[in-house]
């Protein structure tokens, strides 16, 4: 047990058993810190747990004070997406807040750590370890989102001395435009619903300069795709033979099935470059992703941050690291993935209601599905803003006929309007 959990459990045990009244004020951090013989940090941690079960409250320039003498029961979760967004706001701001709460020297007087603030590095190593991801803390890095990891990535030289980027297709739209934008030398293959394929990876591994492969491993953007556990191993495999570094970007990691292990875990060569983003899991607007990186680019990495990037938010860091440790994450991700499970449970439902239909993806937050290659009159589908097709997802022009659709409250109408002007064309 964590020293922060055994004093949310001797003051919880205090309240419980009377010794703590309702409304008396417990002693300062300060004081706590030197009864308990531990660090500030420490007490602040116990403290805002037993803030989250409603046990104590803060009051602004006067302490924490007991509220009740007994756990209060917690209210029905309304489980819907809107209903997380309530919650996961919520938690965060008390997070913000109590960041701030007596912190005005380290505002103030924190010099910048270019890899990140060490206790939200060493949060992120826990929850990288709950994910089977298994890293050394000194090769773990915080940036300002995926987006600037991406970039500085794109900026190296990487150990092998290669030039080419590999990209599966269709992708994440903005990798895309970091390679396209910048007139950097890429290659892509093609990763559909039936797959990659494997020999011509090979091939391309063995006789193209490709630095790196971009692969997003567990519910591909915008496909939905997965790779299987011989798929993972084969990757790797390909990739330590060849010296290829692969980057692996995880940002529905979360949500993947049990036993269904990112790439990273498989690797024994140190060829993966492992993204982290808490876009999904939390809200977007957190501009903040961890990285692992292979120790041969750890050091490149970091001056290059270091020149774009003179420290990244510390405010943010420090709340993230503080609702990674007080167990709001792992809470609100269980309400989310339970969301998301039925999200997707009514999706396969409304498909089935509309049509036999068999070519598609379900992935949490939409639906693709596999148009035929001679539907007539594609141009009106297109034109609708109830879904659409998936052009920007490629680096050059493609003729597949994907078509995404949201998952909401409207799919069950969209999906019956759909079927309607395939069947009238």
């Amino acid at each position: 047990m964590k020293k922060y959990q055994q004093i949310y459990h001797d003051i919880k045990r205090k309240i419980e058993n009377g010794q703590l009244k309702k409304g008396d004020r417990l002693p300062s951090i300060r004081t706590l810190s030197q009864t308990y013989r531990c660090s500030k940090d420490t007490v602040q941690h116990a403290l805002w747990e037993l803030t989250y079960h409603n046990l104590i409250y803060p009051v602004a320039k006067s302490g924490y004070y007991v509220f009740e003498g007994r756990v209060q029961k917690e209210k029905p979760l309304d489980f819907s997406l809107s209903g997380y967004h309530n919650i996961a706001y919520e938690d965060f701001r008390r997070c913000i807040n109590e960041t701030l709460i007596g912190r005005e020297k380290d505002l103030f007087n924190t010099y910048p750590n270019q890899q990140g603030l060490t206790e939200l590095l060493e949060s992120l190593q826990h929850q990288l370890e709950d994910n089977a991801v298994y890293s050394k803390i000194d090769n773990i890095i915080v940036t300002s989102g995926v987006q600037q990891a991406l970039y500085i990535l794109t900026q190296l030289t990487f150990p092998n001395k290669k030039s080419f980027f590999l990209l599966e297709q269709p992708t994440y739209h903005r990798m895309n435009e970091l390679v396209h934008r910048q007139n950097l030398p890429f290659l892509t293959i093609e990763r559909d619903f039936k797959g990659i394929n494997w020999a011509k990876l090979e091939e391309l591994f063995k006789t193209r300069q490709i630095k790196c492969f971009y692969t997003i491993s567990r519910y591909s953007n915008p496909l939905g795709l997965s790779y299987s556990k011989q798929e993972k191993e084969k990757l790797v495999e390909l990739a330590a033979q060849y010296d290829v570094y692969i980057i692996e970007d995880d940002y529905l990691g979360d949500f993947a099935h049990t036993g269904d292990l990112p790439l990273h875990y498989y690797d024994t060569a140190d060829k993966v470059i492992y993204l982290k983003s808490f876009s999904a899991s939390l809200f977007p607007a957190l501009r903040l992703a961890g990285l692992v990186l292979p120790q041969p680019l750890l050091q490149r990495f970091l001056d290059y941050k270091k020149l774009i990037d003179y420290d990244t938010n510390l405010i943010m860091q420090k709340a993230l690291s503080l609702y990674l440790d007080n167990g709001m994450f792992a809470k609100n991700l269980r309400f989310l993935k339970n969301v998301f499970q039925k999200q997707m449970q009514q999706a396969e439902e409304n498909l089935k209601a509309v049509s036999d239909y068999s070519d598609y993806r379900i992935a949490p937050q939409s639906v693709v599905l596999k148009l035929a290659a001679d539907i007539n009159n594609p141009q009106r589908l297109k034109e609708s803003k109830d879904w659409h097709f998936l052009e920007e997802y490629y680096l050059e022009n493609s003729n597949s006929n994907y078509l995404r659709l949201a998952i909401n409250e409207r799919l069950s109408d969209n999906l019956k309007k759909l079927f309607s002007s395939l069947q009238t064309d």
